[in-house]
């Protein structure tokens, strides 16, 4: 498989490296302190053409693949990954569910408003009770004519409160398991709906995360996007692209740590010598870039292979976790190259230590994302209920 980047290609990445520099670097430091992003820093993202990359022409995006849109996150990612997050919200998961399983409708009202900044969009998944175990998830639908009612509680939420769209997993009419989970859009301003308590992060501060709460919530039907019966499936294999691209915004992380320490040890010297013509750093430099060339190339394998952002299931686990262990060995590897300096709020490498660390759990934990392996591996499902 050859990974040379196109002449398209690498001009994608040249402007995105411009638009980082100017537009996100000098802020960084200042959002994480926040906790917050300004819409404005928002609506440039999509100005510059970088949320709906993986959305058709027609739908108001830019007809790129998949691989080209990794390629803008990961650009991104390594001077902000609150920035690279929202890129991924904005070309995967529930924008791929309703690109690829949505109604025409859906599609037409939808995806152009996400594409050009005006309404933002987030998933809704996981429960107080329910993280690893979505298919044991309670949230509950029912259908009322032309509306369906919808009650519960939804947390780690990312966006909770702050975006316009929330494509909300629940079960229907109480079928147990798999086969009673679908999915349907919700948005601000329904009866019922309202945004619960916002939950304080170790990293990636400025997207906000938080709960969000159901009761007799009034969702009109033609917002159901994907039906419950053989839907659970569908939404999995949507959720496929989401961690690649999450997989590309932690690579963006970890190499952007490497950056600016490499730059910092190049330049300071102690014994009177620079920091780089000791073996002992040129060692540690050399293991740091064997592990992100590993984990770049998983990543852009499953990119590669993607199709409408639907990526295969064991290629986006094993690069989410390679990915993601990756990123906080590196990290933490370059912050002991700048030795106390690096603990000090005044270099980027504590706050991309503290980014990174989530992505090892977010979106689906490294020991779930192991188990979906082994089942690959071993060509049978590997079922975790316990045994009635």
């Amino acid at each position: 498989m050859n990974f040379t980047l196109s002449s398209t290609q690498q001009e994608l990445v040249a402007s995105a490296r411009t638009f980082a520099l100017a537009e996100v670097a000098p802020f960084a430091a200042q959002w994480d302190a926040d906790e917050a992003v300004p819409r404005s820093h928002v609506q440039k993202l999509a100005d510059a053409g970088y949320f709906g990359m993986t959305l058709p022409i027609e739908y108001g995006g830019r007809g790129l693949t998949t691989l080209d849109a990794i390629l803008v996150i990961e650009e991104i990612a390594k001077q902000c990954a609150i920035s690279g997050r929202l890129i991924v919200d904005h070309n995967f998961g529930a924008v791929g569910t309703i690109l690829n399983f949505g109604t025409e409708e859906q599609r037409q009202r939808v995806l152009p408003t996400v594409a050009r900044g005006a309404k933002l969009i987030s998933i809704g998944m996981t429960e107080p009770e329910i993280g690893s175990a979505l298919t044991d998830l309670t949230t509950a639908a029912r259908v009322e004519g032309d509306t369906i009612i919808l009650n519960g509680r939804k947390r780690w939420i990312t966006g909770a409160g702050e975006r316009e769209y929330t494509l909300v997993y629940a079960r229907f009419d109480a079928v147990p398991g798999a086969k009673g989970i679908g999915a349907l859009l919700v948005e601000q301003g329904y009866p019922g709906y309202r945004p619960g308590p916002r939950i304080p992060t170790l990293g990636v501060r400025g997207v906000r995360e938080g709960e969000l709460i159901f009761e007799d919530a009034r969702i009109p039907l033609a917002n159901l996007v994907v039906p419950p019966g053989s839907g659970f499936g569908r939404l999995m294999s949507a959720y496929n692209g989401q961690r690649v691209g999450a997989s590309a915004v932690v690579l963006g992380i970890a190499q952007g740590a490497f950056d600016y320490a490499l730059a910092y040890a190049d330049n300071r010297e102690q014994f009177g010598r620079k920091l780089t013509d000791f073996q002992a750093i040129q060692f540690k430099l050399a293991d740091m870039t064997m592990e992100l060339e590993a984990a770049r190339w998983l990543i852009y394998r499953a990119a590669a292979n993607a199709k409408k952002t639907i990526a295969d299931r064991y290629e986006s686990s094993v690069c989410k976790v390679v990915s993601a262990e990756m990123a906080i060995h590196v990290t933490n590897a370059a912050m002991q190259l700048l030795g106390g300096n690096g603990y000090s709020r005044e270099h980027p490498l504590e706050r991309m230590l503290r980014d990174a660390r989530m992505f090892t759990f977010g979106g689906g934990s490294s020991e779930i994302q192991r188990i979906g392996i082994a089942s690959h591996i071993l060509g049978r499902p590997l079922p975790q209920h316990r045994e009635p």
